[in-house]
């Protein structure tokens, strides 16, 4: 670009900042602490937001009512919005709107009652229903990766929350923040998060087509917004009913106590003595709360590298520990082994005693698993019914032994259901600076042909030795 055209595009842009427009915009009228409209005014996260953009540029704006999130999309996309402050980009959406950068994330997570079991993601999710609100990223994402899962579409978050406490479906995806915000305005806490529900949002404005002049002003303003600044937006509507609450108690008691001292001093006596009781009541919540929170994230820490139904290391863990970590290389001293390990005929088990079951079995082979090897060998379930043996400073005969000694075990277990449970066994051993993902392959290929000669096999994979 010439440095005339470079001088002109600055000036016009300046311009565009000095120049006062008025913006008419639409949010999602139930989605707290995010955005919501109450009393027909705009509140949550992105009301505060929006007046940082009017105290920092000439824009000015102008609220549209909507009744839902799939009427917002609506007005949107024929032009009745110019903007919405807070919302995912996806691939449909491009077609009707353009996005500023992110300003605010959130993890989104799986709902569901206390009684049912954790699940690590989607991929756990198996015949679950899953409630998504309609018109959500989650539900364009969900269909896209994860086809298989059963879905139903809900109106909103809340409706979802209360599809899943109804027991009319199994389980409901949302943002972490405004399951958590529905269930302390409501007092619901026999909902619980059961697992992370796919990737985190990433949230921008989005403005109609023509009105893409707005983004230099919306990106300079929120790329400015002071730190302090946003945790004070967030801890202002996280948490929000019992803030509200408390700042309310606290004006009134106030005001009370300042006129009965004015009176009466054993009124004013008995008002701060009841006032006390009723502040170490909210603390002694809070601390609750505090606990619950703490609790939650020890269980989602845990989630994120552990099967949540047989304890074993997951697959993610796994992955990120030994198949994608590019240091695991062999030196002349070690010697590291892969074992794959696949039931026989697990289906016709589920088909035949049902999941219940099977999902008992693999608990079950899973504390085999564990008897059977060294405290230094690394066991992971690497999904449905195959599960994963690491073992270092080892021979392929010691493996090969270790293996023999897990199908003599399983043999001698009583499982559930009197199942007679066998297993197929592939066996690879790392060579000198091989990736672990071709080790990996290789005992894949020892554990098909394990299956293939007839099952309950052991198999070696000999390319290396």
């Amino acid at each position: 670009m010439s440095a005339n055209r470079l001088a002109a595009s600055n000036l016009k842009a300046d311009d565009s900042l000095n120049s006062t427009q008025l913006v008419r915009y639409c949010v999602d009228p139930n989605w707290l602490p995010y955005e919501a409209i109450r009393e027909g005014k705009h509140v949550g996260i992105s009301s505060d937001y929006i007046r940082y953009l009017e105290s920092h540029s000439s824009l000015k704006f102008s609220l549209v009512p909507t009744s839902s999130w799939t009427e917002t999309l609506s007005f949107l996309q024929s032009g009745r919005c110019d903007l919405t402050p807070l919302l995912n980009k996806t691939v449909s959406r491009e077609q009707f709107l353009h996005f500023s950068h992110v300003y605010f994330r959130s993890p989104n997570v799986l709902v569901s009652l206390k009684d049912q079991p954790f699940l690590q993601g989607f991929e756990n999710i198996g015949s679950r229903t899953l409630a998504v609100p309609k018109g959500y990223r989650l539900a364009e994402y969900i269909q896209h990766y994860y086809p298989s899962v059963r879905t139903i579409t809900v109106a909103s978050e809340p409706a979802g929350l209360e599809a899943v406490l109804d027991k009319r479906v199994d389980l409901f995806v949302g943002s972490m923040f405004s399951v958590n915000a529905y269930i302390q305005q409501t007092g619901f806490n026999h909902l619980k998060i059961a697992g992370w529900g796919g990737p985190e949002d990433e949230l921008r404005a989005g403005v109609g087509l023509g009105h893409e002049g707005l983004l230099p002003i919306i990106n300079q303003v929120l790329d400015n917004v002071d730190e302090l600044e946003r945790i004070r937006i967030y801890q202002k509507w996280n948490n929000i009913a019992i803030i509200d609450e408390t700042n309310y108690l606290l004006i009134y008691q106030v005001i009370a106590a300042t006129l009965l001292v004015i009176f009466l001093l054993a009124i004013r006596t008995y008002t701060i003595s009841r006032y006390n009781r009723r502040l170490t009541d909210k603390n002694q919540q809070l601390e609750v709360l505090r606990l619950q929170l703490e609790q939650s994230n020890a269980e989602l820490e845990f989630l994120s590298t552990h099967d949540p139904l047989t304890k074993l290391y997951n697959r993610h863990y796994f992955n990120r520990q030994f198949v994608h970590d590019n240091r695991l290389t062999l030196s002349p001293e070690s010697s590291i082994c892969l074992v794959m390990i696949d039931i026989d005929f697990f289906k016709e088990i589920n088909d035949t005693l049902g999941h219940s079951i099977g999902d008992s079995i693999l608990k079950e082979l899973s504390e085999v698993l564990q008897h059977c090897v060294r405290e230094s060998d690394v066991v992971a379930r690497w999904g449905g019914e195959e599960f994963v043996i690491l073992c270092h400073q080892t021979s392929v005969d010691a493996v090969k032994s270790l293996c023999q000694r897990i199908a003599f075990a399983i043999k001698e277990y009583q499982f559930s259901g009197d199942v007679q449970l066998t297993c197929s066994f592939g066996i690879a051993k790392l060579a000198a600076n091989e990736p672990m993902q071709s080790c990996f392959e290789r005992a894949d290929k020892a554990l098909y042909q394990a299956k293939a000669l007839g099952r309950n096999q052991v198999c070696v994979d000999e390319t290396h030795l």
